[in-house]
């Protein structure tokens, strides 16, 4: 059975209705929800993008703080013990339960009329009267058969950890995914109601960017002579490094001009040839980092990122909101994201760094089907994959709980 899609195609400059009483929304969650870094920034993102749509948020963050930060200790020690195995720090049934009730208490202090989490575990064993939901990017379940690491968990915590999301999506109104994948495994995982599940997707974490004129300016201008490729990273092997910098030498030796930006890690050769550039790490908690960011960006021809495994990266929406096509890998949550054609290139996970190479000297010789794809990436950006749109949407759901005949 089909999950519901239904993502607003709002541009960002149209003004929307709006109720006339303003919803009131408590926001649980275990980390900070003003902290630009907690989960690449998209927990702060998600409040914000309520605010905008005049939402008013009382904010429940760092839920069990020093319990959170006690369970990081142990397990640093116990991964010190037992590198390739993985602990949970809150997908037990004990964090759970005092998350559910830290949030059970400020419900009786304030009027919120719903709970919104941005992760299915606070709100899995809460109990009340009022409606919750969770928007997220994964179940426990895809994240288990998509990332190699946890591979090892601990069997003792698998059972309970499956047990909560299935709670969860059995007690919650509604699931928020922001991709279709997500959804999917939802349901065939665990049974989940597909008439209580939307998909959503996540918008652009960076501050400010461009006017769309500027942008469109800046793609028809942008010169073709040396194609520049922009890996942007911290997990050199997950996020598919080995096959970018292989596909950067494959493009330079059949003669096209290229340059290989490299930002977040560095690629494990001694030295990198000469048309590889590795950036630092750039915080992008700073007005300075987020401005470097958008400036490698924006020289760029294509964001190259040919990962392993991956849910709803953040980066496609940034790249697109600068008119940068994305060449990605089919896997996780990504084709939501970057679909065919569309903002970007989604190849098959076994594709090697020749399709990836030939995928992208194909479009800088044909410079009109490039800057249609360009084009196509910053449409996407501006009517589908910003936080306008998505706060626009997740309003409308989340008063249709609390207001069901409004």
């Amino acid at each position: 059975m089909p999950v519901r899609t239904t993502t607003h195609r709002v541009p960002l400059e149209r003004p929307t209705t709006r109720s006339s009483t303003p919803l009131r929304l408590m926001y649980a969650t275990s980390m900070d929800p003003h902290d630009v870094r907690a989960w690449s920034g998209t927990v702060r993102f998600i409040a914000r993008s309520l605010e905008d749509q005049r939402v008013e948020v009382r904010y429940l963050g760092e839920l069990q703080r020093t319990r959170v930060l006690m369970r990081k200790a142990v397990n640093r020690i116990q991964h010190l013990l037992s590198p390739d195995s993985i602990y949970p720090v809150e997908r037990t049934t004990a964090m759970a339960r005092r998350f559910a009730a830290e949030i059970a208490r400020a419900m009786d202090r304030h009027d919120s009329e719903v709970v919104l989490s941005p992760s299915s575990i606070p709100v899995a064993l809460l109990n009340g009267d009022r409606p919750k939901a969770f928007y997220t990017d994964a179940t426990f379940a895809g994240i288990l058969e998509l990332y190699p690491e946890y591979r090892n968990y601990p069997r003792k915590y698998l059972q309970q950890g499956h047990d909560l999301e299935r709670e969860a999506l059995l007690s919650c109104d509604l699931a928020i995914y922001s991709s279709e994948w997500a959804a999917r495994s939802a349901v065939e995982h665990y049974g989940a109601d597909p008439a209580r599940i939307r998909v959503v997707p996540f918008g652009c974490n960076l501050d400010r960017t461009p006017p769309r004129a500027r942008i469109a300016q800046v793609i028809d201008g942008r010169p073709m002579e040396r194609c520049e490729l922009l890996f942007l990273g911290v997990s050199w092997q997950r996020k598919g490094g080995d096959i970018a910098l292989r596909t950067a030498e494959l493009l330079h030796a059949r003669g096209l001009p290229v340059r290989l930006s490299i930002v977040g890690c560095a690629p494990p050769v001694a030295v990198p040839p000469p048309f590889v550039e590795v950036v630092p790490f750039i915080a992008k908690d700073t007005p300075t980092g987020q401005r470097r960011i958008a400036n490698l960006i924006q020289r760029s021809h294509f964001l190259l990122l040919p990962t392993r495994a991956d849910c709803s990266p953040i980066v496609f929406s940034e790249c697109n909101a600068f008119g940068v096509p994305c060449i990605t890998t089919a896997v996780g949550g990504t084709p939501s994201s970057v679909r065919n054609g569309v903002n970007g290139l989604a190849l098959p996970l076994e594709a090697g760094a020749e399709a990836y190479a030939d995928a992208i000297a194909d479009l800088m010789h044909d410079h009109a089907r490039y800057r249609a794809l360009a084009h196509g990436a910053l449409n996407e950006h501006h009517e589908r994959l910003n936080w306008h749109s998505t706060g626009l949407t997740l309003r409308h759901h989340l008063e249709e709980l609390a207001r069901p005949s409004a």
